[in-house]
């Protein structure tokens, strides 16, 4: 007979909470109990263990083994294509070419995707940006970064599916995506090319590109930061951003009071934060 799984305590949680925030600015506030124990409670059958503070003591001594498969375990991947296009749409409409014509690089568009998970964000962009609704010029830049080395690797393998194609019709699918197998379809070398993912670490400015963009995507990513964690994120987009560049998160996130380097405005139905000028 299967023994019960244990009990996430308070206590436990907030010693968790502790490591998450410094490590990775994340944080399950108490009514997430159960989402975090569930989450967890593989990585106790993996090593043997009783109980979730004996998994909390096993990773102060071997966090460094352990970290990539609690990335996996604590990060919620969920993304599909083209998901939230009003704020590509609103790019695209009112903001992309002033960007191109006053970046680092004149004419190019640099544009980088924090919090990639598998791909499905920059490709979107790749994809508007293939189809010239970024403007006239070079073919843009784009990068991403993800803190789960697997997610990296699925997204350069740039395979999906259905779940990820959830929001576009026929017509699109077959225009952008190829048969690879039974249950994947593998995205087109045309909206792939040029496209470059990283590991990255939003709290750890050490592990983001140097080089500035013109724009930086961060969507759906920020709501499981807490407070601390989110002001050094926004310090990190800023000097990830150059002056006068635009920050799009999502539509539930907010730092509207929480700094005074970025200032808010409507793009299309969207709101972006710009990059206030130094």
């Amino acid at each position: 007979m299967l023994s019960p799984p244990p009990t996430l305590s308070s206590e436990e949680l907030a010693l968790f909470n502790e490591l998450f925030v410094a490590r990775f600015g994340l944080c399950f506030p108490e009514h997430k109990n159960e989402i975090l124990a569930s989450r967890l409670e593989p990585r106790l059958r993996a090593h043997r263990l009783n109980r979730y503070l004996d998994y909390y003591l096993h990773l102060q001594y071997d966090f460094a083994n352990e970290q990539d498969d609690l990335i996996r375990t604590i990060t919620n991947n969920e993304s599909y294509f083209f998901r939230e296009t009003a704020q590509f749409d609103g790019l695209a409409e009112k903001a992309a070419e002033e960007l191109r014509a006053g970046g680092l690089q004149p004419g190019i568009l640099r544009m980088l995707s924090a919090g990639c998970s598998a791909g499905e964000e920059p490709y979107t962009l790749k994809i508007y940006d293939h189809e010239g609704r970024f403007g006239s010029g070079m073919p843009a830049q784009i990068d991403a970064v993800d803190i789960d080395p697997e997610r990296i690797e699925m997204a350069r393998e740039a395979a999906y599916r259905s779940s990820s194609l959830r929001a576009l019709d026929s017509d699109q699918i077959t225009r952008y995506f190829d048969q690879r197998d039974q249950h994947n379809m593998l995205l087109r070398a045309p909206y792939r090319l040029g496209v470059h993912f990283m590991r990255g670490n939003l709290v750890d400015r050490s592990s983001l590109p140097r080089e500035p963009y013109d724009v930086v995507f961060c969507r759906n990513v920020l709501i499981y930061f807490d407070e601390a964690a989110l002001k050094r994120a926004v310090d990190n987009f800023a000097s990830l951003i150059r002056p006068g560049g635009l920050l799009f998160l999502g539509h539930a996130e907010s730092i509207i009071g929480l700094t005074k380097l970025f200032r808010a405005e409507r793009h299309g139905s969207s709101i972006a934060y710009r990059r206030e000028l130094d």
